[in-house]
């Protein structure tokens, strides 16, 4: 059985443990970009994340462990000469623990993220992926996402 509750400030210790083989898949595919998992500063992060009134985390248990997360994040966007004021709430991190993938874990969190979103009146919902993460792709495709951005990057050299 899986089940979804909001994290508070006394899980960043799990949030980080949760994070670390996403922060090492990064690491491995562009050490250039990203640095090692460093458990400590990364749940100092989630703790400063947390006291955000614009972020929120949830995790999810299945079979009575922790096994994934996910981190939202509500914007706001005035209006400019380009485009339309908006809110919306963007997925900032989810990660599920590779053991428990395909149970149904991320649509859980997925799910928990827009109820939350209807909630507050928020009706988008966005996310991004570094292009290496392929089987992430996949996951966010059959959540019923899709991809609105391409961003492309070079060296100045």
């Amino acid at each position: 059985m899986i089940s979804v509750r909001q994290a508070g400030e006394d899980d960043v210790k799990l949030l980080a443990e949760l994070n670390r083989f996403v922060q090492e898949l990064h690491f491995d595919r562009m050490p250039e970009r990203f640095k090692p998992a460093d458990t400590g500063a990364v749940a100092e992060w989630f703790r400063s994340m947390l006291r955000n009134p614009a972020v929120r985390a949830w995790i999810a248990e299945s079979e009575g462990s922790a096994a994934g997360y996910v981190l939202a994040v509500t914007h706001e966007r005035p209006e400019t000469p380009f485009s339309t004021g908006r809110v919306f709430c963007e997925i900032d991190q989810i990660a599920v623990s590779p053991g428990f993938r395909r149970q149904g874990l991320a649509r859980a969190l997925v799910e928990r993220v827009l109820a939350d979103a209807r909630a507050s009146g928020i009706e988008d919902i966005e996310l991004s992926s570094w292009s290496f993460n392929t089987e992430a792709h996949h996951a966010f495709r059959a959540l019923g996402f899709s991809p609105q951005i391409v961003r492309f990057s070079r060296p100045s050299a």
